[in-house]
């Protein structure tokens, strides 16, 4: 059977049996993995810690002609922090389910995997609002994924400035106040059926947003916003992010719920 090293990050799992696991790793590799995890959730077994939820761990698998099965493991890191933060620890699941949802099997995405680590590393041990790093999570996985918004000048007439800035969030586009009545009119001409929602962005959202689609892969936590603007920009990059990828996710419920 052929063996291969991979670096992954436990981003899903499920209880097999008495003592397996099923888990889901997103590696540099290979992109997304299925993996069998056999006896380690026995306390004797030398690949219980790498086997834990959101460990990240260089890891040895063997593979079969359809599946993959963990023979040796070295831990990286598990983000032992979280575990002691309810409202920690529920973040870094719902950051660890939108990745496993985006990443591809068999298509390596490095960018995806280090912007989870950098997230699940800020949550763990920056001592900044979970509101900020949720938010610049989801407006980066968008850009990494493909779908970010061109936000560089509005789409129409080209001003990069205007008093009223309208993000687009189903043509992934920016609307100046000028310009946001005539396109709509003309969506409406064309009635092809494309349901329309339009966030109002303030210049410091806006600011936001363009520095963290943009910014340096290590930096695009750098960017400072007040509570209101931090608030808004937290709903307009979960809308965004979930509009597109057309479903809601039971962690990000149970996040939201700790909080009330």
């Amino acid at each position: 059977m052929e063996r291969i090293n991979v670096h992954g990050l436990n981003v899903r799992e499920t209880d097999v049996g008495e003592s397996d696991k099923i888990i889901t790793l997103v590696t540099e590799e290979y992109g997304r993995l299925t993996v069998t995890a056999k006896g380690v959730r026995s306390l004797r077994s030398k690949n219980m810690v790498a086997c834990q939820p959101f460990a990240f761990a260089n890891y040895v698998l063997r593979r079969s002609k359809k599946y993959f099965y963990v023979e040796e493991t070295e831990l990286i890191d598990c983000f032992f922090n979280l575990r002691a933060d309810l409202d920690k620890l529920s973040l870094a699941a719902y950051v660890c389910d939108v990745c496993c949802d985006v990443s591809v099997e068999n298509q390596p995405d490095p960018e995806l995997l280090r912007l989870t680590l950098n997230t699940l590393y800020a949550i763990s041990n920056k001592d900044m609002p979970l509101q900020k790093i949720k938010a610049a999570f989801e407006f980066r996985c968008s850009a990494v994924c493909g779908f970010c918004p061109d936000l560089s000048q509005c789409d129409r007439c080209g001003k990069e400035t205007h008093p009223k800035m309208y993000l687009d969030v189903m043509n992934g586009r920016l609307l100046c106040g000028d310009c946001k009545p005539f396109t709509e009119r003309e969506e409406i001409m064309e009635d092809n059926g494309t349901a329309r929602l339009y966030y109002l962005l303030s210049e410091d959202v806006l600011a936001a947003m363009r520095y963290i689609a943009e910014a340096p892969a290590a930096k695009f936590l750098s960017f400072n916003i007040d509570e209101d603007g931090l608030y808004l920009l937290e709903k307009y990059s979960e809308g965004y992010l979930v509009n597109h990828l057309e479903h809601g996710f039971g962690t990000l419920d149970f996040y939201k719920s700790i909080l009330l």
